[in-house]
């Protein structure tokens, strides 16, 4: 597949200077990761992750997306690199170049390379045709692994003063204020040999404000519903305090990659714990829907099958986003034209395919302005993988759809391996493989196969390994029985 390098105008103005996002990487197919763009074949995703996937020896590609200035600004990423880095086998992440074209001899900005001859994480500043000089010095030895699992965070305050950390470990600071207006971000990986394509991988990329008034505002893209005769999207408030509609904005993606212009919500406010939805005809969601809290809004038409939304604050600052597709409705529904998207926790990533379901036909396949039809619960227990239960019937009634494994880890930098056998000991779907794990998060079992087939009722195991950079492997054997469907 093709990743053109487009004019970046358009979507600067759109989000503003303070653009703020997070990436998890669940995507069926790299073509739906709209926002990113690089060098041509180089990538794929697998498993929810971002990996490298270029043979060419002695070669660097990268890709990128808009994200924020350096000024008063936090990055976030997680990586896993399979191999001991080098001077000829690194990777450098970008936090605030002046070009979408991370290869561009005229590139400036800042940078974090990670390997190089002394194997350390540092932190870099990049001149036009100029070697980069070096702000923050890491710890020699840190990539001097087979495997090297990374969560890396950087800090840039309204001093320009710049903190580097990894895995928690502070590496050093600097005060470098040259550059305050590049808003690219992005992986440029270098390699050698064909032998290390598949060896790079990145996800859990957060970039935010460092202080920014959307800190109070807490609300979420609750429920959409993109493909019917009327549509309509549902915002929760799961903040402590009550915020005023009127301080938010909502924009669409275009199939061109722009973005449409901010279009004001109603006036109005919402309170902790409560559900709004907004769309162009009130009435008509009315008569189809049992509704709540509906409020009139021009809002442009939604594209089908994908698309990607945005909320943004007064400011331009991105309270949320959603990247929406048909991949994640009920695998087994035969059309999905007039069934809504229902967000399962509000408190899980908005981008997490698992966090979104079908709404239940005992409601009518949606629940605008009300509470969702299909909703979990994250269990919060340190150093435990538990399933929310035992029984699950994959019928979409709204009542234990999909089967939930929760997990609470005491610390960063697990990668976790799932998958459902049957009672046979035969595979039947892998759930995640060498997926690199947030602390606090969970995945769904929707009850199909490989070629998404629902798996006929009956008992099977749940076999989970978690296994830690330094060593500590965890594992579990859950039960888990798949009852029988509705009329089958």
């Amino acid at each position: 597949m093709r990743f053109p390098i487009v004019c970046v105008c358009m979507l600067l103005h759109a989000l503003s200077t303070h653009a703020q996002f997070e990436e998890y990487f669940n995507y069926q197919d790299l073509k739906d990761a709209t926002r990113w763009r690089g060098t041509d074949s180089a990538w794929i995703i697998q498993n929810g992750q971002l990996k490298s996937s270029f043979g060419q020896i002695n070669s660097n590609f990268y890709i990128s997306t808009i994200a924020s200035p350096p000024f008063n600004n936090i990055w976030q990423w997680s990586m896993q690199l399979n191999f001991n880095t080098s001077s000829l086998n690194y990777v450098d992440v970008y936090l605030g170049a002046n070009k979408n074209n991370l290869l561009d001899s005229l590139l400036c900005g800042y940078f974090v390379r990670t390997g190089n001859t002394k194997d350390e994480v540092c932190l870099y500043r990049k001149d036009p045709h100029a070697t980069p000089r070096l702000l923050i010095d890491g710890r020699d030895g840190i990539t001097d692994h087979t495997t090297n699992i990374l969560s890396v965070k950087v800090t840039c305050n309204d001093h320009f003063k710049w903190t580097l950390q990894v895995n928690d470990v502070v590496e050093g600071t600097a005060t470098d204020s040259t550059y305050a207006s590049g808003s690219i971000m992005g992986f440029v990986v270098r390699q050698s040999t064909a032998s290390f394509a598949g060896k790079h991988f990145f996800d859990n990329v957060i970039v935010g404000n460092a202080h920014t008034d959307t800190e109070m505002i807490r609300v979420v893209i609750n429920e959409i519903l993109y493909d019917g005769a009327v549509e309509f999207i549902e915002l929760y408030n799961n903040g402590i305090s009550t915020v005023s509609l009127s301080q938010l904005f909502f924009l669409r993606r275009k199939s061109n990659g722009g973005l449409t212009d901010p279009i004001a919500f109603p006036p109005g406010s919402l309170e902790p714990g409560a559900y709004a939805a907004f769309t162009s005809d009130p009435d008509a969601l009315l008569q189809q829907y049992k509704c709540m809290h509906v409020y009139k809004m021009a809002l442009p038409a939604f594209t089908n099958e994908s698309g990607e939304v945005f909320i943004t604050g007064k400011n331009g600052d991105t309270i949320d986003a959603l990247h929406y597709s048909d991949a994640m409705h009920f695998q087994l529904a035969q059309n999905t034209k007039g069934v809504s998207l229902e967000r399962l926790n509000a408190d899980a990533p908005s981008q997490q395919i698992s966090n979104w379901h079908s709404a239940s036909s005992t409601v009518g396949f949606a629940t605008p302005g009300i509470a969702n039809s299909q909703q979990l619960g994250i269990v919060d227990l340190p150093g435990k993988l538990t399933l929310s239960s035992e029984v699950f019937s994959p019928d979409n009634d709204g009542m234990e759809d999909v089967a939930v494994i929760n997990y609470a880890l005491p610390a960063p930098g697990y990668v976790a391996d799932i998958s459902i056998y049957n009672a046979a000991g035969r595979l039947v779907k892998t759930i995640c493989n060498h997926f690199l794990l947030p602390p606090k998060g969970f995945f769904t079992w929707d009850g199909t196969d490989e070629v998404h087939n629902i798996a006929p009722t009956g008992i099977y195991i749940v076999f989970a390994s978690l296994i830690h950079s330094e060593g500590d492997v965890q594992r579990w054997k859950l039960p888990l029985v798949l009852a029988k469907q509705k009329n089958t």
